[in-house]
């Protein structure tokens, strides 16, 4: 089940959202060595987890093994506030419809969530959420290793800038398209035939695009900045 979490609505959802930082931090932090997010407390939580945050959640046995966050590009959010070198000064896609995508992981201890990769679940639900949400483009800094993993699964992309070094690493930005048609053929691969969602309440920020609730949206099925290793879709800065 990938749960959606408003950042609105974290309050109601503590024990979930604490289990969220500790895996983030877990993931980015400890196995991937983004020493500048570590905490003491060990949850790893950054300026751009507000209100208008949209956390994917993907659970099993009500622990959490894959996690993605989108941020609203109405809003501050990486490639305007921490990655602007990366483009310059140049226009990219921003708006109602465009979310930049980010923080995308999953736990290497659990490959599989029945006969389907958890990468593939995880990916496949942040899809179906992106087409649900009728977003138009989601943005993601990442390195060139992900981008091509993208570029596999299907996504018209447009490179936004070519590599470049920044904050330690590899970067490039590109936009990615999802469309209903993509999500289609991600279902027929991974053999999902159900909804992934698990949707939040009618409440969520003001000012943001609307959740459209299809009638099978509560059905359940019981990755930027990344890296894929086996089991496993991982962040780099600022996807």
């Amino acid at each position: 089940m990938l749960e959606i979490i408003t950042g609105s609505q974290i309050g109601q959802k503590r024990t979930t959202m604490e289990k969220v930082w500790r895996f983030r931090h877990q993931r980015f932090v400890e196995e991937l060595g983004w020493e500048a997010l570590r905490r003491s407390d060990k949850r790893e939580q950054d300026q751009f987890d507000t209100r208008s945050t949209i956390h994917l959640v993907l659970m099993e046995m009500s622990e959490v093994v894959g996690y993605s966050r989108l941020l609203p590009t109405t809003k501050p959010h990486l490639l305007s506030h921490i990655y602007p070198e990366l483009l310059g000064g140049k226009s990219y896609p921003k708006g109602r419809h465009v979310f930049e995508w980010g923080r995308c992981a999953t736990d290497a201890r659990v490959p599989c969530i029945g006969d389907v990769a958890t990468a593939d679940i995880l990916m496949t639900g942040v899809l179906e959420f992106l087409v649900r949400l009728r977003v138009e483009t989601v943005i993601i800094q990442t390195n060139p290793m992900l981008v091509e993993m993208i570029r596999k699964r299907g996504y018209p992309l447009q490179v936004l800038c070519e590599p470049m070094f920044s904050c330690g690493e590899m970067l490039m930005a590109i936009a990615a398209k999802p469309s209903p048609q993509l999500l289609e053929l991600h279902r027929k691969t991974h053999g999902i035939r159900q909804s992934l969602l698990s949707m939040p309440s009618a409440e969520q920020p003001k000012n943001d695009v609307p959740f459209r609730r299809d009638a099978d949206s509560d059905v359940a099925l019981n990755f930027s900045d990344g890296v894929v290793s086996t089991g496993c879709v991982e962040n780099g800065h600022g996807l």
